[in-house]
């Protein structure tokens, strides 16, 4: 844990000096994460195997696996309670607001967005590898604004992985009979 703690000092105390890095930061904690969802509909629509009728079917696989990884977080995160940074140190620069103080392990942005990721990784190799990048991304905001340390970073994209897998194993049973249930007659 003093490895993880360090680390956690070492990203977040490049916070709070620059104006530019603070806002880079700011955007990829935040606002990242929602703008997956729309680049999750731009990647079904350039995917060969999804680009004529069954478009939708990589952002449902994503948003299920999504909605898995973030039921999972709260589960481990009820069993964990481990306080955010801000609780633990006052002397970070903490610079997005959060309601709760706990629950910060595993990372609720890691683990959809590396759910999001693995999903996509799976449809195909080179938007998985975008968005793992991206993932990556999101994660390293939540540190950097001081609201997860990188075992919680490392914990959601475990979960994630771990809700992408379930939706994957689940896909060859279930998503024929889904797909049949949404067609229009």
């Amino acid at each position: 844990m003093a490895f993880d703690v360090t680390l956690f000092h070492a990203i977040n105390n490049l916070s709070a000096k620059s104006d530019s890095l603070d806002a880079l930061g700011i955007f990829a904690a935040v606002f990242l994460l929602p703008m997956l969802g729309v680049l999750l509909i731009l990647a079904a629509f350039t995917i060969k195997r999804f680009k004529e009728e069954h478009w939708y079917e990589l952002p449902l696989r994503a948003f299920v696996a999504g909605a898995a990884a973030y039921a999972i977080k709260f589960v481990v995160g009820a069993l964990v309670a481990r306080p955010r940074p801000f609780v633990s140190f006052t002397e970070i620069q903490n610079l997005i607001d959060m309601e709760t103080a706990y629950n910060s392990f595993p990372s609720g942005h890691a683990s959809i967005a590396f759910a999001f990721a693995f999903i996509v990784y799976k449809a195909d190799r080179d938007w998985g590898i975008a968005f793992l990048i991206l993932a990556a991304l999101v994660s390293l905001g939540r540190v950097f604004v001081g609201v997860h340390y990188p075992l919680d970073i490392i914990g959601g994209a475990v979960v994630g992985w771990f809700a992408a897998w379930i939706v994957n194993k689940l896909e060859r049973v279930q998503w024929s009979k889904l797909e049949r249930a949404m067609r229009v007659r």
